[in-house]
C-alpha cells in the first residue's frame, strides 16, 4: 500500500514515514510548495494521502486537496491539523477529506487513522469550538462534534436534498443555517417554513403561492415560499407533520422540480435546495402509515443527526462559559463564573429541552444571582420553580415510581391517552385541536384511533 505525507515539517515527515515503514507501507514525502506536487503525487498512485492543513509560505492543504480533486486524484485523505475550527472541518469535507486527526497524536492513533481510512479514532484533545450563525451559537468540542461539522461540509459541497434529525432545541435550524452559508447558494435566499405552523387547508397556497380570486379570501397574488427561494435553500422545518395528501404533492414537486401556484396555469421551474429537518422517528411514521417511504428517500440523500446534550455532557462548561458571556452581554449582567457545585448540578440534569434549554436556565441563573458567580442555590430554585409550575411531575413520579421504568411506553400511552380524551373534549373543532397541538390532521387522527377516540368524536371534519 502507497503513502503520501504532505507537511511543511521536515521533522513530522520522516517521523510519520518512519511509523509507516515499520508497519510495511511504501511511502512517499512532500512539503506542499513543490511546484510539479499534483503530478508527483499522481504519478506515485497512492492509496492514502496525508495532508498537513498549515503548510508554508501560506499554502493551505485543502486547497491542495481541492488541486488533488480536480486532478482526479481519488485516494482517501486523512488531514492533520493543530487547528481545529467548524470551518477546518467543513471545508475540508467538502474538499474530499475522509477525517481529521488533531495534533498532537499518538502513533497508535495514526495508524489506527490509515487502517480504517475514513474513521480516526477519538483525539485525545477536547478542545472547545464555536458555530456562530447570525447571533446564536453551536458550541461542542471537537470530540462529539466533528461528526456535524464533516456532515455540514458533505452536504453544503453536494448539491442534493438533506435530512436534519434531532430532539427540539438541539440546533438543527442552526445547521440548515450553516450548510446555506458554506455552499455555492450562500448568495442566494434561505427561506424557513414550519410545517406544524401551517393549518393543512393553506399548506400549499403557502409552499407553492396562490392566484387572485383562486380561493375566498385570495383578493391578491401570493408569491409562495418555492417561488421566494430563487435558486436558494428551502428549509422545512417539523416535516414529519405533513399529511400523506400534503406529503404526495410536496413528492411530486421534489420528482418533478416544477410546480404552479394555486389558481394558476403557468408552470415554474424550481432551481433551489431543499433541507429539510425533524425531531420525529420518522422510521416509526413509515411503519405505521404516517409517512410515505418514496418521500424520506427523496428527502433524505444526505442525513446529518444532531446529538442531544445528554450524549454530550462534557461541553457543559464551554456551553456554562459561553452562555455566561451572552447573558453579560444581552441582560448587562456581570457574572464571571459558575461554583462546582451549579457546574455538578447542570452536568448530572437530563437536558430534554436540549441547547435551548440549557440557555434559558444560564440566563435566569445570571438574573437570579446575588454575586458575580453563579451558585447551586440558583440552579436549585430554578428547579424548584419548574417543579412547581409543572404538578404533573409528582403524579408521573408516582407512576414511574410503581410501574418501573421499564414500563416507560405503557406509561407514555396512558398520558397521551388521557390528555387527548380531555382535550378534545374541549376543542371541538377537529381543525383547531390539530393547530392548537401544532399536529397534522392524519397524525391527529391516527393518535385518536390508537386509543378508541376517534369514533367517538362529535366533529363533522373528520
Amino acid at each position: 500500500m502507497k503513502i503520501v505525507i504532505i507537511d511543511d515539517q521536515e521533522a513530522i515527515r520522516y517521523s510519520l514515514m518512519k511509523i509507516l515503514t515499520r508497519e510495511g507501507y511504501d511511502t512517499a514525502d512532500f512539503a506542499g510548495n513543490e511546484e510539479d506536487i499534483v503530478e508527483s503525487v499522481k504519478k506515485f498512485k497512492p492509496s492514502l494521502v496525508v495532508i498537513d492543513v498549515m503548510l508554508e509560505d501560506g499554502l493551505s492543504g485543502i486547497d491542495l486537496a481541492r488541486r488533488f480533486q480536480e486532478a482526479k486524484i481519488n485516494a482517501p485523505m486523512i488531514m492533520i491539523t493543530a487547528y481545529t475550527t467548524p470551518s477546518n472541518v467543513i471545508e475540508a469535507a467538502r474538499a474530499g477529506v475522509k477525517d481529521i486527526l488533531q495534533k498532537p497524536f499518538e502513533p497508535s492513533e495514526f495508524l489506527e487513522a490509515v487502517k480504517r481510512y475514513s474513521k480516526a479514532k477519538k483525539s485525545a484533545s477536547g478542545d472547545i469550538v464555536f458555530l456562530e450563525e447570525d447571533g446564536e451559537s453551536f458550541v461542542g468540542s471537537f470530540d462529539t462534534m466533528k461528526y456535524v461539522y464533516k456532515k455540514i461540509g458533505i452536504a453544503s459541497g453536494n448539491d442534493v436534498s438533506i435530512l436534519i434529525r434531532g430532539e427540539t432545541g438541539s440546533g438543527k435550524e442552526l445547521i440548515a443555517k450553516m450548510i446555506h452559508k458554506s455552499s455555492d447558494r450562500c448568495e442566494k435566499p434561505l427561506v424557513s417554513l414550519n410545517c406544524a405552523a401551517i393549518p393543512s387547508e393553506l399548506f400549499e397556497s403557502q409552499l407553492f403561492g396562490h392566484e387572485r380570486g383562486s380561493f375566498t379570501g385570495a383578493d391578491k397574488q401570493h408569491i409562495g415560499f418555492v417561488e421566494q427561494t430563487e435558486e436558494g435553500t428551502l428549509f422545512l422545518d417539523e416535516i414529519g407533520e405533513l399529511g400523506i395528501l400534503l406529503q404526495s404533492k410536496l413528492l411530486r414537486f421534489l420528482e418533478t422540480r416544477k410546480f404552479r401556484r394555486v389558481g394558476g396555469t403557468r408552470e415554474f421551474e424550481f432551481k433551489g435546495r431543499i433541507v429539510s429537518a425533524t425531531n420525529i422517528d420518522i422510521a416509526r411514521h413509515i411503519q405505521e402509515g404516517l409517512f410515505r417511504e418514496d418521500l424520506f428517500y427523496r428527502l433524505s440523500m444526505i442525513t446529518i443527526d444532531v446529538p442531544p446534550l445528554r450524549e454530550r455532557s462534557g461541553d457543559i462548561p464551554a456551553l456554562c462559559s459561553h452562555f455566561i458571556a451572552k447573558a453579560n452581554k444581552e441582560l448587562k449582567t456581570e457574572i464571571t463564573g459558575i461554583s462546582k457545585e451549579a457546574l455538578t448540578l447542570l452536568m448530572s440534569h437530563a437536558w430534554s429541552g436540549n441547547v435551548r434549554e440549557f440557555r434559558n436556565v444560564i440566563f435566569n441563573a445570571a438574573l437570579e444571582a446575588d454575586g458575580r458567580i453563579i451558585s447551586d442555590k440558583e440552579i436549585q430554585l430554578i428547579r424548584v420553580a419548574a417543579k412547581e409550575g409543572n404538578p404533573l411531575s409528582d403524579v408521573i413520579s408516582q407512576m414511574i415510581d410503581k410501574q418501573g421504568v421499564e414500563q416507560g411506553a405503557s406509561i407514555t400511552e396512558m398520558l397521551e391517552e388521557e390528555f387527548l380524551k380531555l382535550f378534545m373534549q374541549r376543542v371541538p373543532n377537529f381543525s383547531q385541536a390539530s393547530h392548537y397541538l401544532r399536529m397534522s390532521r392524519n397524525t391527529l387522527k391516527a393518535k385518536l384511533r390508537k386509543y378508541s377516540l376517534y369514533e367517538n368524536s362529535k366533529d363533522e371534519e373528520i
